[in-house]
């Protein structure tokens, strides 16, 4: 609110950036206590999976996985219970009820390979943190991506990097020709599509 803000209200205003991978490290075991964790759970992998959280999104991670590893009958939370809340955060919960065919699940499985690999390709590029075909949200699939932290913080991406992420994202439909042929590619590239275009116009 401008009017609270205005001179003479405040002394001094304190700007609260975004913890890095040691602050997340650290926010995690603070959010981890009381909850029975196994032997496989590594905070450090966590904290360069979840770039960009804040505190309070880090305690929402774990009261997620808590629940999920509940709802499993397990006495501990392991790395798949924090890896499965991490994908419903990020992109939704899981379609249970969505019927897909075995075609429809080849096909998706090749659609993210696509953007896998060429993004294990790209020089410069991040690397794959996992490839999920199981469909959330609006999605059929996803590919997950481990961004730069310093390319986050910064703000700046260069030429070849914009580049990258563009081929990456054309890999899907890429694949799709490869292994189905040109005239039995699917809409599933559609939101692909959007992200070149909006890249492009960087």
């Amino acid at each position: 609110d401008s009017a609270l803000l205005r001179p003479g209200r405040f002394d001094r205003q304190v700007t609260a950036d975004r913890p890095d991978v040691a602050g997340r490290v650290k926010i995690l075991q603070v959010h981890s206590r009381g909850k029975a964790l196994a032997k496989d759970v590594d905070f450090d992998k966590i904290a360069r999976r979840t770039p960009g959280f804040t505190g309070a999104d880090l305690q929402n991670l774990m009261n997620e996985a808590a629940i999920l590893a509940a709802r499993r009958d397990l006495k501990e939370i392991s790395k798949d219970e924090i890896s499965d809340a991490l994908e419903r955060i990020i992109a939704g919960p899981e379609k249970k009820n969505a019927v897909v065919s075995d075609e429809k699940k080849k096909l998706v499985a090749y659609h993210e390979a696509g953007h896998a690999l060429v993004g294990a390709l790209m020089p410069e590029y991040d690397p794959v943190a996992k490839i999920s075909i199981i469909p959330r949200g609006q999605a059929g699939g996803l590919t997950f991506f481990a961004p730069s932290e310093e390319r986050l913080e910064s703000g700046l991406y260069s030429r070849s990097y914009l580049e990258n992420q563009m081929a990456v994202a054309l890999g899907g439909r890429v694949a799709e020709e490869v292994i189905f042929g040109q005239d039995n590619v699917t809409t599933g590239a559609s939101n692909d599509f959007m992200q070149v275009s909006r890249v492009a116009r960087q």
